[in-house]
């Protein structure tokens, strides 16, 4: 099988790229930047989905292409309209080079009968131009992926380490999936193989749900550390999202993107997890020690002073929904 990954350099694309390489397929691989793409990439072209270029090189003779673009970072206000540009830049590509199929790497779903928060707003409106522009694009939908590199358990790791107390809002009484990142590339790589979950939409299977507060707890339990949770009887998206930003080093853009999922439960839907049956999660126990230790050893390398206290910077004084 020849596969295209589309944002080899990130953390999710590149365990993907290594797994496929590893288990004998030639993999190509679409980044902004050659040099932070995984190093284990047969091929690798220059490109940028937003602006279109790079697309059909990279496409050309594709048999199956995984989708990991998100521009959460964007400091313009603009992260829908990028990642909206990007999927009918991708989809106008695919149709020129008539790509297969594809996987769209996403995060779970809002509880059935809410408004999607922004996060999953976002990631539906994607998902959507995916699946109506290409009939074989599978979406598989994940939660917390818990590995050192994955950006959705940073700022847990990061509050325990630095604030012997962690304010908290009512959503940490909300449910989070965890799940490790074997168990979430063994299920993104059966999505593009197997002929059965072609054009469907699944949720990987967690292992295990935990509370925002109950996180934190387990947590500074394997660090040591007090992870006093001081509950807080109110609490705003921006207001979380500030301190998220200023605790992790995070930009304002991406945590506010991120905490707006704490507004409701985010767990696995049952039903769309039953395609992967036979893959077995990793205890969560196991997963927990383990991200919290390569996290550990990460903060060590990286860093041979205390860190300052973070610097809290001003809200946006306007913020587009």
């Amino acid at each position: 099988m020849k596969a295209l990954i589309v944002g080899a350099s990130g953390y999710n694309g590149g365990n993907v790229a290594r797994r496929l390489v590893a288990e004998g397929h030639r993999v190509r691989g679409l980044v902004r930047d050659p040099k932070r793409a995984a190093p284990e990439l047969h091929e690798v072209v220059a490109g940028d989905v937003v602006a279109g270029t790079g697309l059909d090189e990279a496409l050309s003779e594709i048999d199956v292409a995984f989708y990991f673009v998100h521009a959460l970072d964007a400091t313009d206000n603009r992260t829908d309209r990028h990642d909206a540009t990007a999927a009918h830049r991708f989809v106008e590509a695919a149709r020129r080079t008539g790509l297969p199929r594809g996987v769209f790497f996403t995060t779970l779903a809002p509880p059935e009968g809410v408004k999607p928060p922004r996060y999953q707003r976002n990631r539906l409106q994607v998902e959507q131009i995916l699946r109506d522009g290409i009939p074989g694009m599978t979406m598989v939908r994940a939660g917390i992926v818990a590995g050192d590199g994955s950006r959705g358990i940073l700022p847990y790791l990061s509050l325990v380490q630095r604030f012997p107390i962690i304010p908290l809002g009512p959503w940490r009484k909300n449910r989070v999936s965890i799940t490790d990142p074997d168990t979430v590339t063994e299920a993104i790589i059966a999505a593009g193989i197997r002929e059965d979950l072609a054009g469907r939409i699944l949720d990987v299977p967690a292992s295990g749900e935990l509370t925002h507060e109950q996180l934190v707890h387990a947590i500074a339990t394997r660090l040591g550390r007090r992870g006093t949770v001081l509950p807080t009887p109110l609490s705003t998206a921006r207001l979380d999202a500030a301190f998220i930003a200023a605790a992790t080093g995070q930009n304002y853009a991406f945590s506010r993107y991120l905490t707006s999922i704490n507004e409701y439960d985010y767990t696995v839907d049952p039903a769309r997890a039953t395609a992967f049956a036979d893959l077995t999660p990793h205890p969560l126990n196991q997963v927990l020690d383990t991200a919290v230790a390569d996290h550990t050893i990460h903060r060590n390398r990286s860093t041979t002073t205390i860190p300052t206290p973070p610097t809290f910077t001003p809200l946006p004084a306007t913020e587009h929904p």
